[in-house]
């Protein structure tokens, strides 16, 4: 139904594990990253008027900082918006596990400083959070986000403290999910300067976990900055003091381990087992212009969605079109982690 779909390999993994042969076109919404507040806001905004027909498929049914029969969960006859499903990232772990298709631990710590968008700017001191980690870590594996690869001014900060810099890749790269699994399975501790889905997913593959250093600025607009109730509703994780089976657990639950289906019931959740020539119309055709009219102003989308890029004229998503239309479906990769690409 829509690109974000496809972002970093989430329906590829979910196409394997349905013993799909090809990859399909989703007759709903997939959630593409933890969130803080519901999906329904935070990712699903610009559908919001699209009725029951097209499933919200989140990850988890138990956030901390949100909860499915939350208000504004529900579409306007009261069918609640969300079906839990487990976040592909798990699945992805345990069909590589069983396969033997993931890299032993080695010894170097993983870096993933907060990164933006081509849309959303983070403002922060790169060369200080770098020399920091060199202190407590040593020399380390960064891995910088594909639009921080082409800002020199980030990758001098980290290659001059002497870690070592690689990416995950683009994010409608269906192999992006099989890298980062590859880093967090390979490293024995991962970091950030912020919680993030990265730290969830080494959490739950086993990687100690760790959050310091200096504290970047998400955009223009402070007050919806999702880092600031983070604290607050997951204290656990910045308590070093805090054992890391403690956070694994966490991690699990948002997650949504408990959540996972068999490959029967995720099928039909997506949609797959039926033809899906609907959702390729809407892929191609009825999605994009909803989303251009929402960006326009043309169309109402929920209090809050989009709330970190209140303020962006249109002409800032009309700059990098690439970035939010549609294109080919690619094809299926293995079920397996990926080493990552080096710059």
């Amino acid at each position: 139904m829509d690109i974000q779909n496809h972002y970093y390999g989430h329906s590829a993994v979910f196409a394997l594990y349905c013993g799909s042969k090809r990859l399909r076109h989703v007759s709903g919404l997939i959630q593409h990253g933890w969130t803080v507040s519901s999906p329904v806001t935070a990712q699903f905004g610009d559908f919001a008027s699209w009725g029951p027909k097209r499933r919200r498929l989140s990850w988890t049914s138990s956030s901390r900082g949100w909860k499915p029969t939350d208000p504004g969960n529900f579409f306007e006859d009261g069918t609640p918006m969300l079906d839990a499903v487990g976040a592909p990232y798990l699945y992805l772990l345990d069909g590589a596990r069983e396969a033997g298709a993931v890299p032993a631990r080695k010894d170097k710590t993983l870096v993933l400083p907060l990164h933006g968008t081509a849309l959303l700017k983070v403002d922060g001191d790169h060369e200080a959070y770098a020399q920091m980690v060199k202190e407590r870590e040593g020399a380390a594996t960064v891995c910088l986000h594909i639009d921080d690869l082409h800002n020199d001014e980030i990758m001098s900060a980290w290659s001059n403290a002497g870690h070592e810099i690689v990416s995950a890749g683009d994010r409608r790269d269906p192999q992006f999910i099989g890298r980062i699994l590859w880093m967090m399975s390979e490293a024995p501790r991962v970091v950030s300067n912020r919680l993030s889905t990265a730290l969830m997913y080494a959490s739950v593959t086993g990687a100690d976990v760790g959050i310091y250093g200096p504290d970047f600025k998400l955009g223009a607009n402070a007050h919806a900055d999702p880092g600031l109730v983070m604290r607050d509703f997951w204290p656990e994780f910045y308590d070093e003091s805090t054992p890391q089976e403690v956070l694994r657990k966490i991690a699990e639950d948002e997650l949504g381990r408990a959540d996972m289906r068999s490959p029967e019931e995720l099928r039909a959740l997506l949609g797959w087992d039926s033809h899906t020539v609907v959702p390729f119309l809407e892929y191609w055709a009825s999605g994009p212009l909803t989303k251009a009219q929402t960006v326009l102003g043309l169309k109402k989308i929920p209090e809050g969605a989009h709330a970190t890029e209140a303020g962006l004229s249109p002409w800032h998503w009309i700059k990098h079109p690439f970035k939010h239309l549609p294109s080919p479906l690619p094809k299926l990769p293995a079920m397996a982690a990926v080493e990552p690409l080096r710059p």
